[in-house]
């Protein structure tokens, strides 16, 4: 499957005038330092777990949160490898390629900005383009798109 997989998904008479893909490493870059702290404290759980974890219910939990811990990190890259943020014409789009496609229509009610690595939408808390390496590209794009709809 090519990587245009997304365009299929957005109506024929749309112009696209900017997509991008969240970051795709193992941390996103602002959650980054909890990961790091999270894998710390279980490896300190692991280290420290002869003096502690006197049963094997104790190991059972400590297991448990180790296997959470992999789950949700595996699970957070996942659905970021998953998902299209899309700006076109009339537009905005989160798309993923198994869930329905959301949008949001631009008009010149429609206000965002961006904050650190995204851009966040006014009255509308869970639309936003999360984990970009360039915030300041779609939020001009969706500044083109606003102005040609006024």
């Amino acid at each position: 499957m090519s990587d245009e997989w997304w365009r299929e998904k957005i109506p024929k008479g749309e112009q696209v005038l900017w997509f991008g893909h969240p970051h795709s490493g193992f941390f996103p870059p602002h959650l980054g330092w909890s990961y790091r702290i999270l894998i710390g404290a279980v490896s300190l759980a692991w280290l420290a777990s002869p003096w502690f974890a006197n049963t094997v219910r104790d190991f059972w939990k400590l297991i448990s949160c180790t296997g959470a811990l992999a789950f949700v990190m595996w699970a957070d890259r996942f659905v970021r490898s998953q998902r299209v943020y899309v700006v076109t014409s009339q537009n905005a789009w989160q798309i993923n390629k198994e869930f329905k496609p959301k949008e949001l229509e631009i008009n010149r009610f429609l206000n965002f900005r961006t904050v650190p690595s995204a851009v966040v939408f006014a009255r509308h808390p869970f639309f936003r383009f999360d984990h970009l390496s360039d915030p300041d590209a779609a939020l001009a794009a969706l500044t083109q798109a606003r102005e040609a709809q006024t």
